[in-house]
């Protein structure tokens, strides 16, 4: 079963146990009355009911569950992170999201490791990701000429580099 990050848990909504989430996802509404994954920061998992989606401002979002009743249910899953099955949101198997690939590792054509993306900045030409390390900042736009190749098996992904993508973190 492939899983879809839809969005991460940023607080309670109300005392009857809905969350405020923020979402890159388009159409999460299609999620009521399906399970979801909630991927916890501790690494636990649950699995909960959608009863109901509806949008607040932007990416925002709230959600209710079957499963969480009050306000304190609700703050348990603070910070967690929202998965579901990609076909809930009508996305193919050979299709992906930006947000697929967050905390991929970047690696160049010659093999050595610039990092991790941390973030996608959508443009109107086309998404810039944002590969980071301890030393550097990379912003890589998603084109052929310089995305080479996405693992999704292996969570990698190889780039072509040109004069100035790599800049030295500021302090």
């Amino acid at each position: 079963m492939d899983l879809l990050s839809v969005g991460r848990i940023s607080g309670t909504h109300h005392l009857k146990g809905a969350v405020k989430i923020t979402s890159n996802v388009d159409g999460i509404e299609v999620l009521e009355g399906n399970k979801v994954m909630v991927e916890l920061s501790s690494g636990e998992i649950k699995i909960l009911t959608v009863k109901k989606v509806a949008p607040m401002v932007g990416k925002k979002w709230t959600m209710e569950f079957e499963e969480l009743t009050n306000k304190t249910d609700a703050a348990s899953i603070q910070n967690a992170v929202i998965k579901a099955r990609r076909d809930l949101l009508g996305i193919e198997e050979d299709e992906f999201l930006a947000n697929d690939v967050l905390g991929m590792k970047a690696f160049t054509e010659e093999g050595e490791s610039i990092g991790e993306v941390v973030d996608v900045y959508e443009t109107a030409a086309h998404d810039i990701y944002v590969i980071e390390d301890d030393e550097y900042e990379t912003m890589i736009p998603d084109v052929e000429v310089f995305i080479k190749k996405i693992d999704f098996d292996k969570n990698e992904m190889v780039v072509s580099l040109i004069d100035g993508m790599r800049e030295k973190k500021k302090d």
